[in-house]
């Protein structure tokens, strides 16, 4: 093997069905005035309230923002820091799904940095903010199985004004400790389960086909994001009761995130940010439009990649070509979306031109590093091609 890589995971995993309990515990060891993010639904729900009372238990002071909206602005961050910095804060939890852990990962910065949160988002480069000093400790329960945020040290800010959606990268946002209880996604509706799983799964693809990241590390996290996903979310949809397969798709989620941390993400996100700024895709919805048009036009570049990952979800046939099991790889993703009933909730606005030439700008702004670690390396006309198909009207 002649591949050079370094692997490092600087935080806790604690998996497991009833680990919620665990969180006034691990909370206590890294601070006494807990911040507590969440949203309004699962404060409705008692979850938010079933937290706040295992921290107060434990001897922590609880300050409760339940004001997370999904795809957070880099405004609600800094509103949001504001409050944790006046209030003493020495501990960020957060509990919920990937919009709730990239504004508590934003708040560990603002809080402890000096001015607006959006001065660090790495967008072109080296015009990012370093973020020089140490940052508040996070413990991060997800509620939904498919960010992976919780393993991640990356946060996506939405910045209104610029129209634009970008990451906020740094070691330090590495959750100090990611609580995986598989029972706090009970409560997703059906479509937000099959956004957020597809999510998992294009991590592993993507992953897993990034050429110039890729490594051991990541292809053994990305085959069993892949492998889990194609099993578990249709059983999760088709009885939400599963305790199984929710257990199962929880551990998928968290080795998505796993592995692009470990290599990258592509093009399919590449894509996603900028229609999801653009549009308020909801952030799987738009990969679920995209990662079948541009798998369309990889299979040929990477035959063997995707001949494996159509081993990895059973699409690969006895007596196949290599050839064969690419192309098998990609009408089953085609087939898996449909099964999972993401193509009746597209409702997008059609292949604009217009729209479609500035999404394709957006892309090579700030988002063009991913687009040149993918093979084949897609030029710009291709990009904004890819675009008007996933925009296209709904087949059946």
């Amino acid at each position: 093997m002649s591949a050079q890589f370094a692997l490092q995971w600087p935080g806790k995993v604690v998996f497991g069905v009833g680990q919620l309990a665990t969180i006034g515990e691990e909370a206590k060891r890294l601070g006494r005035r807990a911040f507590l993010v969440t949203n309004r639904e699962l404060s409705n729900l008692g979850l938010a309230g079933r937290a706040q009372f295992i921290l107060e238990t434990a001897g922590l002071q609880v300050l409760v923002f339940d004001d997370v909206q999904p795809d957070p602005t880099c405004g609600a961050v800094d509103a949001a820091a504001a409050l944790a910095r006046s209030n003493r804060c020495d501990v960020v939890i957060a509990l919920g799904g990937g919009s709730v852990i990239d504004l508590a990962k934003g708040v560990t910065v603002a809080a402890t940095h000096e001015g607006p949160i959006w001065d660090y988002v790495t967008y072109t480069g080296a015009n990012a903010r370093p973020i020089t000093g140490t940052v508040l400790p996070l413990v991060a329960a997800p509620t939904t199985a498919g960010t992976g945020s919780e393993v991640t040290h990356g946060a996506v800010l939405d910045n209104p004004s610029l129209g634009m959606k970008a990451a906020l990268l740094d070691a330090r946002l590495y959750a100090r400790v990611a609580l995986i209880d598989p029972e706090l996604t009970r409560t997703l509706p059906a479509g937000v389960t099959a956004m957020t799983g597809f999510d998992a799964l294009t991590h592993g693809i993507e992953s897993f086909l990034n050429v110039e990241r890729t490594n051991p590390g990541s292809e053994l996290f990305a085959l069993e994001a892949i492998r889990r996903v194609a099993v578990y979310l249709p059983r999760v949809l088709a009885d939400p009761q599963d305790h199984e397969a929710r257990a199962e798709l929880s551990w998928a989620a968290t080795c998505g995130g796993m592995c692009i941390t470990l290599s990258n993400a592509s093009v399919a996100h590449a894509m996603a940010l900028p229609l999801g700024a653009r549009l308020g895709t909801p952030h799987g919805l738009a990969l679920s439009r995209l990662q079948p048009v541009v798998l369309a036009r990889t299979w040929k570049a990477q035959p063997e990649r995707c001949a494996q990952l159509a081993g990895a979800v059973g699409a690969a046939a006895a007596g196949m070509s290599t050839e064969q099991k690419a192309e098998a790889f990609v009408n089953w993703i085609q087939s898996f979306v449909r099964q999972i009933g993401l193509t009746d909730l597209w409702t997008g606005p059609g292949p604009d031109n217009a729209l479609c030439a500035q999404l394709t700008k957006d892309v090579f702004a700030y988002m063009g590093r991913p687009v040149r670690q993918y093979r084949p390396v897609f030029a710009p006309e291709e990009i904004q091609e890819m675009f008007a198909e996933a925009l296209a009207s709904a087949g059946p």
